[in-house]
């Protein structure tokens, strides 16, 4: 029989002597704490023991990253690191926004830097107008960074603060992931590894509009021939309102027989008649598909004492839950490392991706299907009359007819003829390699020489078909109102990486350790873009391309930059009997972005750390590992490209003159680098033979001489000006906890609990300026960097108050007040984390995890406007009456609403919702929609089944591992109505902001992963 050595942790806790008995019979401390903390991969792909460090970093393994599939690798680190802030925005392979310990740039990047195998990565997001053209019809096209296949990934860690990450220069300001790719391991045969899983999406309905299900299509009582009517008048009979877009028409009736549109459609089987004033069966929900991907992947390795390689290949092919969409995606890597003499080894790296994507989501407001169905939708319509009239005549028949002799849309196209003949396109082809020699001068000394390369071309073309909607607001590089239309635009960019490293490290009998490098590194950029379009329509329906433009194309509009950052570095560490560290690291970077008499900066840190653990008096305790660490940093950075000098830049002719205009953001040629200090104190500690683990941080950054272009008088005859200004102050806590409650032979639970509570400030602008705005929307709701205030304050109009109370007048529909300069919200969380907990027994193992968000405020335009057009249930109750809401008030309709009057007193006034405007936006402020964007969510759950080795004895079998995996499957608490608060435009600094968001999918993956 087995020994039993089950163990609680509460039994664990109350019998410390135990512990301390098995901790004497190994009482060598630097063993042990590097058993406990481990090695770690740092800055320049530099492995250093984790206790030796100064600053925070965090690992997440392989097989978290790997455990969900899913077409971005980086959504799987949500709630897995603390201080790392991630969030998959819900668009179909869109970009997930990730932000390290808060916000360092007002108005630029605040994305970490990924390093692969120490090169760094581009993690572009291309996205169109959605956030810069002020949340107006937009693509979001992903994050470059989801092109890496997870299954290459042997292991992830994240480096936190400036200390850590200032060896790769200004790129790493916002923090660094590094990620170390699997190798060729020794063994006598080729190893072989087989991943595959299919995944099934569907609708999460919570995230999706719950429809009145009362009252059909129109405004109220404003048709027929007296204009008093709920009903326009055809021939005498009933007839909705086709023109309109909204559900604050007449009360359904089963026994009233109306004119719908589909009475006037061609081949519909109701042409010509008059049918029952109902609830459409199929609702917009019904819109959405079964989601199914694919993903597949092998890879070959083999090492040895000369030399290792791997090879693996990766396919992900598969639908969103949107009709007519694919993303398909294939990826090959490999690297390979050999001896050329025995101090000198040659490694190569190399991964070529293609990427073919249909059928993105639109964002924004304006032609988003998704927006037409949060906020503009007559609930009589049923959703799969209008899959039938497109399927059987491939025309544009949609509910919002101009009337019973006219087909034309009014405002909105069939959304199946909007997914099949608008479909928006995108290609992307990437290739990255890295080639390096590592020659060991002695066992202490080392030189590496290193040249890494990243870079990829996407080409993204937007389709309007003859018969569309027009684009009222104009159509790519066109402002004019446009019939149809086509637009493409290609990206080219590639980063290149040169490096040169000595190494130097050495253990002294005096118990001395001695660890340094010198280095240099040269960063070349260039990045190229080339957008046109067609103009005026389409000639010829059907036929895309650029010679097909009814009117002369516009000219193209042509980005070609270069950016070159020279760096040389150093950095030394000194560590006495495994107990005491110091390390400091110094850089000088000069970049072409900036004028020569300032285009050069010096970064500083300086770290250090006492392992006290190894103290005497602790030795044999109850602590196995203790740690004290204390960093600061001085890092600069530069700007973007092209932002020295100023430009004149051509239109489309007019006539047979150019049309030539000056650039409207005036350039400096006076630029300073922006610079920032960072600093952090950190405690480690590991309890009961590891049974608990703690780590702390505190940090804070202040990001100052920001560049940003800032407004100026119009006098000058441009609108804003690039400038050093301000001031982001963060500071912030981060917990992690790692809990063992139970382990035995043969079950183990553990608990992993991440927290941070980042907030960033605005705590210096320009003179003269108070106000950044980040990004302007519909609603007239502004995202701001506002001095003296949180990142990202939401400002809009807002209710009149007295004493605290909503004031109403005397028809008793709220005061507004008349500015849009009211602070209605903060897009930042007060805090979040993640809990995670695993159970294994034998072969079996079950996970789950769940994320919390506490805080920050979200302004929903789905609300906004939907409340008005009678969506929702909210808008369809009765009133304190008992009455319903929507009679008039003669008949005992309306409300009256929460609040005070001018005077003080409580409002006794009843106001009318026979009409729309009772709720939503036409008498209400942008205040009212604005939501805590608080949240808890089951993450993810996983259940697998390994077989034990000892069934495989026989087979061709190393290994063989069957998972069934859920994700975003419950969100168990939001205050946000129908929509996920994660969900957004895209990633970016604009954020606290929805507008005809996607519902989140709910998950279901089932994993097969093979050894041989």
């Amino acid at each position: 029989m087995k020994k039993l050595t089950v163990s609680l942790l509460v039994l664990v806790l109350s019998s410390p002597f135990a512990i301390v008995k098995a901790q004497q019979k190994k009482n060598d401390s630097t063993t042990q704490t590097k058993e406990i903390e481990g090695v770690v991969v740092t800055a320049l792909g530099i492995k250093r023991d984790k206790k030796s460090l100064g600053y925070s970093t965090q690992s997440v393994t392989a097989s978290d990253l790997t455990k969900s599939p899913t077409s971005n690798f980086t959504s799987n680190l949500s709630g897995k690191v603390s201080g790392l802030q991630v969030k998959s925005v819900s668009n179909f392979g869109g970009s997930v926004d990730i932000v390290l310990r808060g916000y360092k740039s007002i108005a630029g990047n605040n994305q970490p830097l990924f390093v692969i195998d120490g090169v760094p990565m581009i993690n572009a997001n291309n996205n169109t107008s959605a956030q810069s053209a002020q949340g107006r019809p937009g693509y979001d096209f992903g994050n470059t960074i989801s092109d890496i296949n997870p299954n290459d990934i042997e292991e992830l860690n994240v480096l936190k603060g400036a200390a850590a990450t200032a060896l790769y220069g200004s790129r790493a300001q916002n923090g660094a992931i590094i990620i170390t790719t699997k190798k060729g391991k020794k063994g006598k045969n080729i190893g072989v590894e087989l991943n595959s899983s299919i995944s099934i999406s569907s609708i999460n309905k919570a995230t999706f509009p719950t429809y009145q299900k009362q009252y059909g299509q129109g405004y109220g009582y404003y048709y027929g021939p007296n204009e008093n009517s709920q009903f326009a008048d055809y021939n005498g009979s009933p007839m909705t309102p086709t023109t309109e877009d909204a559900s604050y028409g007449a009360a359904f009736n089963p026994n009233l027989l109306v004119y719908q549109y589909e009475a006037f459609i061609p081949g519909s089987p109701n042409f010509g008649k008059a049918t029952p004033w109902v609830a459409g069966k199929n609702d917009p929900s019904t819109f959405f598909q079964k989601g199914v991907n694919y993903n597949n992947g092998v890879s070959f390795s083999k090492g040895g004492d000369t030399g290792s390689f791997r090879l693996s290949f990766n396919n992900q092919n598969g639908s969103d839950i949107m009709p007519n969409t694919y993303l398909n995606k294939n990826t090959i890597s490999g690297n390979a490392s050999y001896k050329l003499m025995d101090n000198l080894t040659a490694t190569i790296g190399a991964t070529y991706v293609n990427q073919n994507v249909k059928g993105r989501n639109s964002t924004g407001y304006g032609g988003n299907l998704i927006a037409g169905f949060r906020q503009w939708w007559p609930v009589n319509v049923d959703l799969r009359d209008q899959q039938n009239f497109y399927m059987n005549s491939g025309n544009n028949y949609t509910w919002n007819i101009g009337g019973s002799d006219n087909l034309t849309p009014s405002y909105w196209n069939n959304p199946y003829f909007q997914v099949y003949e608008n479909a928006v396109r995108d290609t992307r082809e990437r290739f990255a390699g890295n080639f390096s020699l590592s020659y060991d001068v002695t066992k202490n000394f080392n030189l590496l020489a290193r040249v890494g390369t990243d870079g990829f071309t996407q080409r993204m073309e937007d389709r309007k078909a003859v018969g569309s909607i027009p684009e009222l607001m104009g159509f790519g590089l066109t402002d004019l109102e446009q019939p149809s239309g086509f637009a493409v635009m290609q990206i080219k960019q590639r980063e290149t990486n040169y490096d040169f490293i000595a190494n130097y490290k050495k253990d002294f009998d005096n118990g001395l350790s001695f660890n340094s490098l010198l280095g240099t590194n040269l960063n070349v950029i260039n990045f190229y873009s080339n957008s046109q379009s067609t103009s005026g329509g389409l000639y010829v329906p059907g036929l895309y391309a650029l010679s097909n433009s009814y009117a002369t194309p516009p000219r193209a509009v042509t980005i070609d930059t270069t950016k070159k950052i020279a760096g040389i570095f150093a950095q030394a560490s000194v560590g006495y009997h495994g107990t005491y560290y110091l390390e400091g690291t110094v850089r000088r970077d000069q970049s072409s972005a900036l004028p020569v008499n300032n285009n050069v900066y010096w970064y500083y840190s300086g770290s250090a750390s006492v392992v006290f653990s190894n103290w005497e008096f602790l030795k044999g305790s109850i602590m196995n590992f203790g740690k004290l660490r204390a960093s600061y940093a001085e890092v600069g950075s530069d700007t973007g490209a092209n932002q020295i000098k100023n430009q004149y830049f051509t239109s489309t002719s007019f006539g047979d003159l150019p049309m030539i205009y000056y650039n409207t953001s005036e350039k400096n040629p006076n630029l300073k680098p922006q610079r920032s200090k960072q600093t952090e104190l950190g405690l480690n500690a590991q309890f009961f033979k590891n049974r608990i683990g703690l780590d702390i941080a505190w940090f804070r950054n202040d990001a100052y001489d920001q560049i940003l272009a800032l407004p100026v008088s119009f006098g000058t005859g441009v609108a804003t000006k690039v400038q050093n200004a301000g001031n982001l102050r963060t500071d912030g806590w981060e917990v992690s906890l790692n809990i063992t409650p139970i382990k035995s032979d043969n079950f183990r639970w553990d608990v992993n609990a991440n927290w941070s509570n980042p907030q960033t400030r605005v705590t210096k602008l320009a003179p003269g300026n108070e106000n950044i705005t980040l990004g302007t929307f519909q609603g007239g709701v502004t995202i701001n960097a506002s001095l003296d205030d949180l990142y990202g304050t939401i400002k809009g109009t807002d209710f009149i108050y007295t004493n605290g109370e909503k004031t109403v007048g005397a028809n008793g529909r709220y005061l507004i007040s008349s500015s849009t300069n009211n602070v209605i919200g903060n897009m930042q969380a007060d805090w979040f984390g993640g809990l995670a907990n695993k159970f294994t027994y034998k072969d079996f193992q079950l996970s789950f995890q769940i994320d919390w968000r506490k805080g920050g405020s979200i302004f929903s335009l789905d609300q906004y406007y939907g409340l008005a057009t009678g969506l929702y249930p909210e808008t369809a109750g009765t009133n304190d009456l008992g009455n319903p809401i929507r009679n008039p008030i003669s008949q005992g309709g309306g409300v009256i609403l929460p609040g005070v009057q001018a005077n003080g007193s409580s409002n006794d006034i009843r106001v009318s919702g026979a009409n729309y405007g009772l709720y939503g936006y036409r008498y209400a402020p942008a205040a009212a929609f604005v939501y805590d964007a608080s949240f808890v969510k089951l993450r993810e759950v996983a259940i697998s089944y390994s077989i034990p080795s000892k069934y495989l004895a026989n087979t061709f079998f190393k290994g063989l591992t069957f998972s069934a995996i859920g994700n975003n499957l419950w969100i168990i608490h939001k205050n946000l109505p129908y929509a996920d608060p994660e969900a957004a435009l895209s990633s970016g600094n604009a954020q606290g902001f929805q507008s005809g968001v996607m519902p989140t999918s709910r998950v279901f993956s089932f994993s097969l992963k093979a050894n041989f």
